[in-house]
């Protein structure tokens, strides 16, 4: 926005000078038509110094229109230069805007809660076996907490999510074109700015094709790293019967789950893996090429996420005791 700002300035103010030089240059041909019609009036009863001198007075006013037209010409180059970069920056701008909260707000909510609905999903099934086998005599109530779980969906939750603060995540109004003094969008480009608004054209159709290849790169090396972080946090550990096959004690369920589940070895490695995975994964994600115009509000974005991160997870709370 203060690129777009800073550009429509620019815009205005060789606009107004353009408006000005033109005036200027109009006064001067009125000036000399004024003094043209002078010099034609009879002179057989004129002295020779006024022939002399209204020669002298229309070669100066000749050459201030000369000077003027020059500056006039030079003044509205500018102008139409400036008109142009402030409607290619107008419409970047409103592209970058469209995209961040179409596209990359919800591709960061995705990598905040990467693994969590996998995680709750796991969680409590893991409750739900060991309540199985505690206690047959509460099916009824473990199972209305497996369809809650059964009913977990990232994508609606996150949808709801979004439609609860439409504020932060709904695209603002589009900027419009401001026009300068009836200064007109339709104009069609003049040599020499046509000619560099097509090179200009073609260096970004370069840049764009060139970010288009390393942007597939990267896109298959997140698409594999995201699907082995999804491998790891759907494994479906949560089966806890063998904890129950001696004794349904509480104390024998604890002795039995340190000695046989929670102890493993392999349990601490999964999870130093999946930890750094998922830190490269992230890693990864910000090397695409996604042009955020910041977040808008002030607030750092460390803190504008926990509090996303905090009103999500009190958004999925609430929705599963709900359901209970």
């Amino acid at each position: 926005c203060v690129i777009l700002n800073e550009v429509m300035k620019t815009y205005h103010m060789y606009h107004a000078e353009s408006i000005s030089a033109e005036s200027k240059l109009k006064e001067a041909e009125k000036q000399e038509e004024k003094q043209i019609g002078r010099s034609g009036d009879p002179v057989f009863h004129i002295r020779l110094e006024e022939r002399h001198q209204r020669r002298s007075s229309v070669k100066k006013i000749e050459k201030m229109k000369e000077k003027r037209q020059a500056k006039y010409s030079e003044n509205k180059l500018k102008s139409i230069k400036a008109r142009n970069e402030y409607l290619l920056t107008l419409e970047a701008t409103n592209a970058s805007v469209f995209k961040y909260y179409i596209h990359d707000l919800s591709d960061l909510i995705d990598c905040c809660d990467l693994g969590y609905h996998a995680s709750l999903n796991r969680a409590l099934r893991t409750y739900l076996s060991a309540e199985y086998n505690l206690e047959t005599s509460r099916h009824e109530g473990l199972d209305i907490i497996e369809n809650a779980v059964d009913n977990l969906e990232p994508r609606s939750d996150k949808q709801r999510f979004m439609e609860m603060y439409p504020a932060a995540f709904c695209p603002p109004m589009k900027f419009e074109f401001q026009s300068h003094m009836g200064d007109e969008v339709s104009n069609c480009a003049q040599q020499p700015v046509q000619a560099e608004l097509m090179l200009r054209y073609q260096q970004l159709q370069s840049r764009l094709a060139t970010l288009k290849i390393e942007n597939e790169e990267v896109k298959k090396t997140t698409e594999a790293t995201l699907q082995t972080i999804q491998d790891m946090v759907t494994i479906e550990d949560y089966d806890v019967s063998e904890c129950f096959q001696h004794s349904r004690s509480t104390e024998s369920v604890k002795s039995t789950v340190s000695e046989t589940y929670l102890s493993k070895p392999s349990i601490a490695k999964r999870r130093a893996n999946q930890q750094e995975t998922e830190q490269f994964y992230f890693m990864v994600r910000l090397l695409l090429p996604q042009p955020l115009l910041g977040l808008g509000s002030g607030v750092p974005k460390r803190c504008f996420w926990s509090c996303i991160g905090i009103t999500w997870g009190s958004l999925l709370k609430s929705r599963l005791l709900s359901t209970l």
